[in-house]
């Protein structure tokens, strides 16, 4: 990972964590804040609820109360029911329902047989047994499916079995379900039913309107009621002892929290792009003096002496580059002094070899030349018996001379006939690197050109040709460029790699020297690069043009002949 990328990254942790924890922390206590508010509001809500429930099932007590009395006292009725005639007590139920604002009263006969109902007189006559069960569940009051001419309803009554004048009978009252207070209609507090027995028997919701439908999870909490019989749970006729309890839930929790939750995201991206923003413009101006030095210190490691760290970023980074270009300094120093140690040392040891092995050469001659003068001096004979005698040690130095030389050529720097792609090579060279204050601009082409010479020779040659120009280029901090071209007509093809740099040129009386074995305008050269440059590229048969304007630039050109396929 860059340290580019690390600063990014950094800068969106920095910007995250305050951000995210702050947000959550809000969250959290506002969620709990809204909770106990919601929680005492509930409270005493269900307390209303609660108490509501308690005085509707109590007012059902007292109308049975009621209807009881008035079986018992009044002549009529009591008369009627002990007769059976369903006239006369529809009449007495009637005003009891009128004056008690009670919406559902029956009175049947101890076996179920309906004597009155005031909600629906043409009930009476029909014999329903299971309504007359209701008055033996000890729960009091029953939750039941009762006929109205619109169609049936769901209500809670209660029942009580009568004695009026030794005559048995069953008194039952009841309201709509939907008509309790104990019954929201609203989306915070819900009244569910909750069997008391049987795992499989899901909870049900009591809609506003007394409906009964399926669904009653999602809430936070629940409180009970009461315990009631409910006759047709799961459309049977079973009576099924179930709880009432009322469930509670916050809406505006739930939507404050989903506000939050927005609101942090959209924070969150807010600052995301802030950061990356502040990320980017800090990797940039602290990032760019370290790349730079990292830049320069990979020149420096391909042997490149002759740059320079720059300033421009941190102080810190700048008393860096100050010392670093202090030994960078001395190491230039010492590696001059070292490479002139070096080729004065090679030069002496060359010529100090040369020297012995040319002497141990010629001594043998030039003693049998002493003889020969001495032999000549003496007389005719005397010269041709000394030369007879001694042309076999003329023969032997001549010989160990001729290998000598061939063993000095041998040692020599040359070139080999292979297939290189002088493109690619070239292309390569640029890629490594450019001095700092050069600009490579590289023109290759993309098409193979294909030269006869080795590649570790063309890449020796190339980098020579290419470092040259970068380092006079880098006194005017000009431009170095690079290209390959096809020369020459089909029946003898050739390319040509140019080098060109805008650098302040070479002298007129220094141009004819730059190919010339340890010349070098540099106090950190050898003189060997050019000259190695020339030889390698006479051994297969290419050349090598300078052309030079005081002032202007150079232009050095490499001319190979095109490689066939038959050369590998």
């Amino acid at each position: 990972m860059s340290f580019r990328t690390r600063l990014v990254i950094g800068a969106l942790i920095a910007a995250w964590v305050p951000v995210l924890s702050l947000g959550l922390l809000i969250r959290s206590v506002g969620a709990d804040r809204l909770t106990e508010a919601n929680e005492r509001r509930v409270e005493e809500r269900l307390d209303r609820i609660v108490r509501s429930w308690e005085r509707d099932t109590g007012r059902m007590g007292e109308r049975l109360d009621v209807l009881e009395r008035l079986l018992s006292e009044d002549n009529a009725a009591r008369i009627a029911l002990r007769l059976g005639e369903a006239g006369a007590l529809q009449g007495a139920v009637g005003r009891f329902s009128a004056s008690s604002g009670t919406t559902i009263t029956y009175v049947t006969d101890p076996a179920g047989t309906i004597l009155a109902a005031s909600h629906f007189p043409g009930d009476a006559g029909r014999h329903d047994p299971v309504l007359a069960a209701l008055a033996d569940e000890v729960a009091g009051a029953v939750v039941a499916r009762v006929p109205l001419p619109t169609g049936d309803i769901t209500a809670l009554v209660r029942a009580r079995r009568l004695d009026v004048g030794g005559v048995g009978a069953v008194a039952i009252v009841g309201v709509e379900l939907g008509g309790l207070a104990a019954v929201q209609g609203d989306s915070e507090v819900s009244l569910l039913a909750v069997p008391v027995r049987g795992a499989d028997m899901a909870p049900r919701r009591i809609a506003g309107d007394g409906s009964v439908t399926a669904g009653a999870a999602g809430f936070q909490g629940r409180r009970p009621v009461a315990r009631v019989a409910w006759e047709g749970w799961d459309g049977g006729t079973d009576i099924v002892p179930v709880d009432l309890v009322v469930a509670w839930q916050d809406p505006l929790r739930a939507a404050m929290l989903r506000s939050w939750d927005r609101a942090l995201l959209f924070a969150l991206a807010g600052s995301a792009v802030l950061a990356l923003l502040i990320g980017m413009a800090m990797a940039r101006r602290m990032a760019s003096p370290v790349e730079n030095l990292a830049a320069t210190a990979r020149r420096v490691h391909l042997g490149r002496l002759d740059v320079a760290f720059t300033r421009g970023g941190a102080r810190e980074l700048d008393r860096l580059g100050f010392f670093l270009n202090g030994m960078l300094g001395r190491i230039r120093e010492g590696l001059a002094r070292v490479r002139d140690a070096e080729k004065r040392a090679t030069l002496g040891e060359l010529a100090r070899q040369v020297n012995h092995d040319v002497r141990n050469g010629l001594i043998p001659i030039r003693n049998v030349m002493r003889h020969l003068d001495e032999a000549h001096r003496t007389g005719s004979s005397a010269l041709a018996e000394t030369y007879e005698a001694r042309a076999a040690t003329v023969a032997e130095s001549l010989d160990y001379l001729g290998e000598l030389a061939d063993q000095y050529q041998a040692v020599a720097v040359h070139g080999a006939r292979e297939r290189s792609d002088l493109r690619a090579i070239s292309h390569s060279v640029v890629e490594a690197g450019a001095e700092h204050g050069v600009r490579l601009v590289p023109k290759p082409g993309t098409e193979p050109a294909w030269v006869e010479m080795d590649s570790v020779s063309l890449r020796r040659v190339i980098e020579n040709l290419v470092a040259n120009a970068v380092a006079a280029a880098g006194k005017t901090n000009g431009e170095v460029r690079i290209g390959v071209e096809a020369v020459g007509g089909s029946a003898a093809p050739e390319y040509r790699l140019f080098v060109e740099d805008d650098g302040p040129g070479i002298p007129a009386e220094l141009r004819a020297r730059v190919f010339e074995p340890f010349f070098t305008t540099r106090s950190e050269g050898t003189g060997l690069g050019l000259a190695i440059a020339r030889r390698l590229v006479a051994d297969v048969g290419g050349r090598i043009i300078l052309e030079s304007d005081e002032g202007k630039g150079t232009r050095i050109e490499m001319i190979l002949k095109a490689a066939g396929e038959e050369v590998r």
